[in-house]
């Protein structure tokens, strides 16, 4: 019988390397921005809002403030977090609770093909 994770497909491995790349760098970039409640920095520059409903119409979208709301969990601030973007918290936990779980694939998949 062969090991657990063996008989993964190739492109479970990449897709597995992709989302630990992604949410990596979700978590990276939320410990490295800073932000107040309009406006993020990365180390005292201005990072553009990128939201194009909002530069178009002026209005929020059903996304706006989860960028400041990331940011703020990675900065350890639940409360503000929540006040931006009621999800913000729960996709940041979901986020980065892929890096390990992502990690410990690969590992697996490298060991099977050691194996």
């Amino acid at each position: 019988m062969k090991g657990r994770g063996a008989g993964r497909p190739r492109t479970a491995w990449g897709f597995d390397l992709f989302v630990l790349l992604l949410c990596g760098s979700v978590f990276v970039s939320s410990v490295l921005l800073d932000t107040t409640s309009e406006q993020v920095t990365l180390f005292g520059w201005d990072v553009p809002a990128l939201c194009a409903w909002r530069n178009m119409t002026g209005m929020e979208c059903m996304g706006c403030g989860l960028t400041r709301s990331f940011v703020f969990m990675g900065h350890l601030q639940f409360i503000e977090a929540f006040k931006l973007h009621w999800m913000g918290p729960a996709l940041y936990i979901f986020s980065t609770a892929q890096v390990p779980y992502r990690l410990m694939n690969l590992f697996r998949h490298w060991r099977a093909r050691g194996a």
